[in-house]
């Protein structure tokens, strides 16, 4: 388990927050690529466009720490994505998709729901940490943003009710 490490610039920190994101992404991907016919998909597609949406936010923070930056496009396709928001490895992540049982929804859902918290207490935390600082202003917004996440994760419920 890996989250952030604190050395750095601000630059530094804001680009592993994407780096987290892009992690997300790639989960939220893999499950589509799985389970794209099921009804809970569209609830997991508006998570993975969300994600990069959260990269984005992100990235408006990193510009203005580094003027010269990629575009948003470029350094998003180069992001390894390899740790998500909630600190679980990408590969760990996918190994539990392998072990999940015929009837995927309520794992997968649950799975999310995880993720999306542990990534709001994440930024929540983070923002607690660079309190009165520039750094704060930027946790915060992704923390609100991933409490949206949560609600999108909860609907998708509905579809596992068997």
């Amino acid at each position: 388990m890996r989250i952030f490490t604190l050395e750095g610039s601000p630059k530094d920190i804001l680009y592993q927050a994407m780096d987290l994101e892009r992690g997300a992404y790639h989960f939220y991907m893999e499950v589509l690529a799985r389970h794209r016919e099921q009804d809970f998909a569209r609830f997991i597609d508006l998570l993975a466009r969300a994600e990069e949406g959260h990269a984005r936010l992100i990235y408006q923070f990193y510009k203005q720490e580094q003027p010269d930056a990629l575009s948003f496009e470029e350094l998003y396709a180069a992001l390894p994505g390899e740790v998500m928001e909630g600190g679980q490895s990408l590969d760990a992540m996918k190994q539990m998709l392998d072990d999940l049982t015929d009837e995927p929804c309520l794992d997968i859902v649950e799975m999310a729901i995880s993720i999306e918290y542990a990534a709001y207490d994440l930024y929540r935390n983070m923002a607690d940490y660079f309190s009165g600082g520039t750094m704060e202003k930027a946790f915060l917004a992704i923390a609100q943003a991933e409490k949206e996440h949560m609600r999108i994760a909860s609907e998708a419920l509905v579809f596992c009710q068997q």
